[in-house]
């Protein structure tokens, strides 16, 4: 018997260093240096054992933290990210939908940085020529010097073409993630793989199992294609094998195994390794898989002696995104935080609508962009609310306010967008922001914030705060986390316009992100039209309103809930030093998060 050891890493979003630019101190509980650190020891104890070692990543590197936003400014000589998976020795890499983020001449810069093969095999240029490798093949030698022929592709979602339509419109052609990983696993196998590698850039929802083409979240169809042998998948930022994926038929959360293919999930931000270790056969016709367990191991747990080399390669990175970050934008008086973004009034969430409003405003008043200035709605949502731990949330204190915090309010390279809608579409925009929320008989009344269900993104819970409505928990979410109808019920009562109900035919401009213009399924609406901006970054109108109005607001909560009670929800414990009216900090937790009470009678006031 021989075995097989794939080490894998995903949505590392460009974080590399040990340390946290936002809270300003040393934190070895992630990055590409931990990962690296480990990754070296790992292949070393499998070298020593026999076990033939591949390493791959798969996706999501280029954006998503300051370090990823120092490098987009400032054009380094290489991608601090890049440089420091050349240094790792990663045998091969793929494509996530963040990649495309700054378009596509940043991502070609960084593909020739790259010392490992990107592959991907459903994104061609309009010429037919793909954007990367479709696929890559390496040879493993095991101790003995028999080697194996390993095949690697990839593949990401389609919905790149509307996440970033800007970049992409007129300039490449997205295939059916299925149909192109059944193409290129079997020819793999016909080049004479024994092994075939997938990494998916894709989650798995389980709400969406006999969907078969064109889902976001599709690993529990590519995983039955046969020439797949083992996958690593991600996108979702979750845990495989783990507690998300218990009780999906033909889905083993234990081995990790999906049908007959292994898979290795390993959360989000090198915070975590993937490993998939196989057992395999030597036959006359190559090797052939008969056994296999993946795992995710935590890192912060996990004992790891950091690699100074590794360090030493991103000294010149790490020192030049502490100058980046100290730029000034202002000063504030007061604490700013999103612990309870989703339950309570927040600055860092709000401040965003506001900066909309302030410069669309401005616009119509130079003459520049031709709307009534009545009816409009700013929007916005609670990006940092936990979906990836408890350091996932926004924590400023009063003094001076830096580029840092800008970055920190607002993590994506997204733009302005804003779109007419009638009072019908408005209502169901709505809807599906307050799906976010659980009934009343669930133990929390807030729904993980997770990508697929049954969890529910923060980032997709819009906050309208030109708007006042009432949520009855007691009626079923009418939306899925995806925006997908999933019951013909309604939450919202009351529904009003700066006090005057919100009518069907009435129309009304909102102000939202080109993410959530081109992605939300209620927008898809024939009767809505979207209005022609110029490129305008939400983080630079932030920016802008920072400098010139500041921070010191009073927040608001446009929303109620009908019913009066105790509810429980999850956040950081960190959120106990800045409770809000109507909360309260109970003793006990859910893994890492505090569990709060919010008295909703107490919160109306």
């Amino acid at each position: 018997m021989y075995k097989l050891s794939i080490l894998a890493t995903t949505d590392t979003h460009s974080h590399i260093s040990l340390y946290d630019y936002f809270l300003e101190t040393e934190m070895h509980i992630n990055g590409l240096i931990l990962a690296g650190s480990k990754i070296e020891a790992l292949k070393s104890i499998n070298e020593q054992q026999g076990i033939a070692t591949l390493v791959v990543d798969n996706g999501d590197i280029l954006q998503g933290n300051i370090m990823a936003d120092y490098a987009a400014e400032t054009n380094p000589s290489i991608h601090p990210a890049i440089n420091m998976m050349n240094e790792i020795g990663y045998d091969a890499g793929t494509l996530g939908n963040h990649e495309f983020n700054y378009g596509l001449p940043y991502l070609e810069r960084a593909h020739q940085q790259a010392q490992f093969p990107l592959v991907n095999c459903n994104v061609k240029y309009i010429n037919g020529d793909y954007v990367v490798s479709p696929y890559h093949i390496v040879e493993k030698a095991f101790h003995d010097g028999t080697k194996i022929k390993i095949g690697i592709t990839g593949v990401v979602p389609e919905q790149i073409m509307m996440w970033d339509e800007e970049h992409l419109n007129g300039r490449v052609i997205v295939k059916d993630m299925y149909d192109a990983l059944y193409q290129y696993s079997n020819e793999l196998k016909m080049m004479g793989c024994d092994i075939v590698v997938a990494l998916m850039h894709t989650g798995l929802d389980q709400e969406q199992l006999k969907e078969m083409r064109g889902i976001e979240n599709q690993v529990y169809q590519l995983a039955q294609i046969k020439a797949v042998d083992a996958f690593v998948f991600g996108h979702t930022h979750q845990q495989f094998p783990g507690p998300d994926y218990q009780g999906i038929p033909n889905v083993d959360a234990d081995v990790g195994k999906v049908f007959h293919a292994y898979g290795v999930q390993p959360m989000c931000f090198a915070s975590h390794i993937g490993s998939i270790d196989l057992t395999l056969e030597k036959t006359d016709q190559g090797f052939t898989v008969v056994g296999g367990q993946s795992r995710v191991i935590e890192l912060k747990k996990s004992d790891v002696n950091i690699n100074t080399h590794l360090v030493q390669v991103n000294q010149a990175a790490h020192r030049g995104v502490l100058e980046y970050v100290k730029r000034p934008i202002g000063e504030t008086t007061g604490h700013h935080d999103s612990y309870f973004a989703q339950l309570g009034p927040s600055t860092v969430v709000e401040v965003i609508a506001k900066a909309a409003k302030q410069k669309v405003e401005q616009l119509i008043a130079s003459d520049q962009l031709k709307i009534a200035a009545s009816h409009i709605i700013s929007t916005s949502a609670p990006i940092k609310a936990g979906r990836d731990g408890i350091n996932d949330y926004i924590d400023i204190d009063e003094g001076p306010l830096t580029l840092k915090d800008a970055i920190n309010i607002y993590r994506f390279p997204n733009k302005l967008a804003a779109v007419n809608v009638s009072g019908k579409v408005l209502r169901e925009w709505v809807e599906w922001s307050v799906s976010c929320y659980n009934t009343i008989d669930h133990e929390y009344i807030v729904k993980d914030n997770k990508s697929t269900a049954p969890g529910f993104p923060s980032y997709n819970m819009d906050i309208f705060y030109e708007l006042n409505y009432c949520i009855d928990l007691s009626r079923e979410a009418r939306y899925s986390n995806v925006g997908e109808k999933i019951n013909d019920t309604y939450r919202i009562k009351d529904l009003t316009y700066l006090n005057d109900p919100v009518e069907d035919t009435q129309q009304y401009t909102v102000l939202t992100t080109d993410y959530r213009m081109n992605f939300c399924p209620i927008l898809k609406d024939s009767s809505v039209t979207k209005i022609q901006l110029d490129d305008i970054e939400i983080r630079q109108i932030i920016i802008d309103y920072i400098k010139t109005y500041g921070m010191d607001f009073e927040a608001t909560r446009p929303f109620t809930f009908v019913q009066d009670g105790i509810f429980k929800f999850k956040s950081s414990p960190n959120g106990k030093g800045h409770l809000q009216p109507g909360i309260t900090a109970t003793e006990l937790y859910d893994d890492d998060y505090l569990i709060y009470e919010l008295n909703t009678a107490l919160s109306k006031e």
